[in-house]
């Protein structure tokens, strides 16, 4: 799915747009500390207040990292973590809502976490060793089934073993594995 990230309000946005509408509001943030659950993660809640005496405020809680993944996060995330908060204190107040709720920020964060890492070879339904879409090996031996495999590993007792299996898919005709010596 992609997004079209000029489709989203800035947080900076939203604030203009609160202060407009609010110029006696304020903004108030607050650290609740390591989100339970995850400790990884922190969070903090943001009151938007109308007035100086407004008894209802917009709320907005968000969580961030505690240790920021990028450049661009790693040593300002409890600034980014304030900033998430005030973007959802303003639009709980229905304020910089007309392209959605998620700030254009928050989108962008979550589409670089969602972001596909390396293709990792899955294993074939039959034989868990074997590797679907492993790269051939051309100095493979082959047997009545086609070339074999390789296959390495540790024994019980640490010493490491290899050699070459037939790559039959564990069908009992399997033809008999080349172990190294």
């Amino acid at each position: 799915m992609s997004f079209d990230l000029e489709g989203y309000t800035t947080v900076q946005e939203r604030l203009a747009e609160f202060y407009a509408k609010h110029p006696d509001g304020s903004i108030q943030f607050e650290y609740m500390g390591v989100l339970d659950g995850s400790p990884l993660m922190m969070w903090g809640i943001a009151k938007a207040y109308r007035t100086p005496d407004d008894t209802r405020p917009g709320v907005g809680t968000a969580a961030e990292l505690i240790e920021g993944k990028t450049p661009y996060t790693r040593g300002s995330e409890l600034q980014n973590l304030e900033t998430s908060a005030w973007g959802r204190a303003c639009a709980s107040l229905n304020i910089g809502l007309s392209k959605g709720i998620a700030s254009k920020q928050e989108v962008q964060a979550a589409k670089e976490r969602q972001a596909p890492g390396p293709k990792i070879a899955k294993p074939m339904s039959d034989d868990p060793w074997a590797l679907d879409g492993q790269p051939t090996d051309p100095t493979a031996p082959e047997c009545q089934h086609g070339q074999m495999t390789r296959k390495i590993g540790l024994k019980k007792n640490g010493d490491p073993y290899g050699g070459w299996v037939c790559g039959s898919g564990g069908n009992g005709d399997k033809c008999d594995a080349i172990w190294d010596r």
